[in-house]
């Protein structure tokens, strides 16, 4: 079971990277405008993208947490976190709330949440 559960693990990793890569690449291309109608089309298409695998991560994570044999408290903090922000980023791109669009923006591109994700992970892993 412990071997579901570290591919499941990885490919979650990895699903994660390379959807969220996504807001360093739009943050840095910000440096550089005006956008092309080529560049704007690129980022509409890896919004798509971002969505989709991060859905996919948020199933692989679920995953590696069914079958892991050990947990900790960070890494179930980090877990409904990417729950939270998973669901959020959905409803957000899908606009399946009227009226919230914003609070969920508001709350989904924080960076400080997406840094706060990330050392949860990176300590709920280390302390295992």
């Amino acid at each position: 079971m412990e071997e579901i559960s570290n591919f499941f693990g990885t490919a979650a990793a990895f699903l994660f990277i390379i959807a969220n890569a996504y807001y360093p690449a739009r943050a840095i291309a910000r440096n550089f405008t005006p956008w092309s109608r080529d560049i704007k089309l690129f980022f509409r298409q890896y919004l798509k993208v971002h969505v989709i695998l991060n859905i996919l991560a948020l199933l692989a994570v679920i995953i590696h947490a069914h079958y892991a044999e050990e947990s900790n408290i960070f890494l179930l903090w980090s877990f409904i976190l990417t729950l939270f922000l998973s669901i959020n980023g959905t409803l957000m791109y899908y606009r399946m709330t009227t009226g919230m669009q914003k609070q969920l923006r508001l709350t989904h591109i924080q960076p400080m949440l997406s840094i706060f994700w990330i050392v949860l992970i990176i300590v709920g892993h280390l302390i295992l």
